[in-house]
């Protein structure tokens, strides 16, 4: 048994159906087929059924998908913890932007933070849609995040940060509104030093760019 393995059983589980698994998981559909084979001749039982035309998990797959969730999970958290001390150890800050921002906001506020600092100051910035932003700033995978305010998220913190105008089309013609852009963080992460420190310097400089 291997971590591929809990990974594709995970995925199959989701999806009910191989083609639809094997697509996400970026693999054939054989190897898929294979792999669930394998796992369940090693296990010596039957992990899945095909009901109504889709695959579902027999009692013991119903056993065996709850440990491999929780595997999935310590490990994937596991990973996020390593590379937030990657991160906090190379004065790195990640976070997410929707595109419109980087050109209008984000070289700017970087800009006058690393000037107000004496370290060397790493960014990784991803170019996202809000609601992948906010995900990954939920789950850690993001320290930060640039992008509009999205509802379902309760325990992250959004800040209004500056007015960005967009364009409307409505039949034939154009009209200008505004939306508001939005710092977001998850203030029950383990946030860096660093990462508090930019929170705080755009609050404080927030409509000045």
């Amino acid at each position: 048994m291997n971590l591929n393995q809990l990974y594709y059983f995970n995925e199959l589980a989701k999806q009910h159906q191989f083609s639809k698994a094997a697509k996400h998981l970026h693999i054939s559909q054989p190897s898929l087929s294979n792999s669930i084979k394998n796992l369940e001749k090693e296990l010596d039982c039957a992990l899945i059924k095909k009901a109504n035309g889709r695959i579902e998990l027999t009692e013991y797959g119903q056993l065996f998908s709850k440990t491999a969730n929780s595997v999935i999970n310590l490990l994937e958290n596991t990973k996020r913890d390593i590379n937030k001390i990657k991160r906090n150890k190379s004065n790195t800050i990640e976070l997410g932007c929707i595109p419109s921002a980087i050109p209008a906001f984000l070289p700017h506020i970087l800009s006058a933070f690393n000037k107000s600092k004496q370290e060397k100051i790493n960014y990784i910035y991803h170019k996202s849609i809000s609601e992948e932003i906010c995900d990954k700033v939920r789950d850690g995978q993001y320290d930060l995040g640039i992008c509009s305010k999205i509802k379902g998220y309760p325990n992250l913190v959004f800040i209004p940060v500056y007015a960005e105008d967009t364009i409307i089309t409505a039949e034939t013609q154009f009209s200008k509104s505004t939306r508001t852009i939005y710092l977001v963080y998850n203030p029950k992460n383990v946030l860096s030093k660093l990462t508090n420190e930019l929170i705080n310097f755009i609050k404080k400089t927030r409509g000045k760019f």
